[in-house]
């Protein structure tokens, strides 16, 4: 478990649960206000990160719909009482699981701290991120390395124009979190995607791209 402290703004990281995600608790140590960033794997896991920083999240902030980051919402929901978040257009969810819509544009608060909200679709129709600061959690749209995978090609082009469009406008200090593995920063992803952007690519190229290697 790690914890990254930027001014008010907490962050505690835990996990891997699920299918290697990571769990993520935002907090505003001004008020001891909280929420959780997705749902993943095991229900627990994503607790014991939220009682270990003495905190009660309030929400659920979803990325996006896939099944490894939505299967604790249910029990988080009955733990905490933890409203969720998330795109009205975002396959995945069940029925009556989502609370309250958002839309690009809109801003989430958690305490005093406001998460805007950024509409990045491509690895799903309704994929979001997060902005808070100059912290960005990303679901599953950007990693170390590359984009997330993209089911066609018209996915994939979509995709490329939420990153270069949407994220690479923030700073390029921004901190990404990523659904899965190591966290990056903006600067370095941008440096990253200069080399894909400078190669010719298959129409058809989807799925797991690389940067560097694509």
């Amino acid at each position: 478990m790690e914890t990254v402290r930027d001014g008010d703004l907490e962050i505690v990281m835990a996990g891997p649960t699920g299918y290697g995600n990571n769990v993520f608790v935002v907090i505003d140590r001004s008020t001891g206000e909280a929420a959780f960033i997705d749902a993943p794997g095991e229900p627990d896991v994503n607790a014991a990160a939220a009682e270990s920083a003495g905190v009660k999240p309030s929400k659920i902030l979803l990325t996006h719909g896939h099944f490894d980051h939505t299967p604790a919402i249910d029990a988080l929901k009955a733990r905490f009482g933890a409203t969720l978040y998330a795109d009205a257009g975002e396959p995945g969810l069940k029925d009556g699981q989502l609370d309250t819509a958002v839309k690009h544009g809109d801003e989430v608060k958690v305490g005093n701290l406001s998460f805007r909200v950024v509409s990045v679709p491509g690895h799903t129709p309704g994929s979001t991120t997060y902005v808070c600061g100059k912290h960005a959690f990303v679901g599953d749209t950007l990693f170390p390395g590359g984009p997330g995978r993209s089911k066609d090609n018209a996915a994939l082009q979509q995709e490329l124009a939420s990153i270069t469009r949407e994220l690479y406008a923030l700073p390029d200090e921004t901190t990404i979190w990523p659904g899965h593995g190591a966290i990056t920063t903006i600067g370095a992803s941008k440096q990253e995607y200069a080399v894909f952007a400078a190669k010719d690519h298959a129409p058809d190229l989807c799925g797991d791209v690389s940067w560097l290697d694509s």
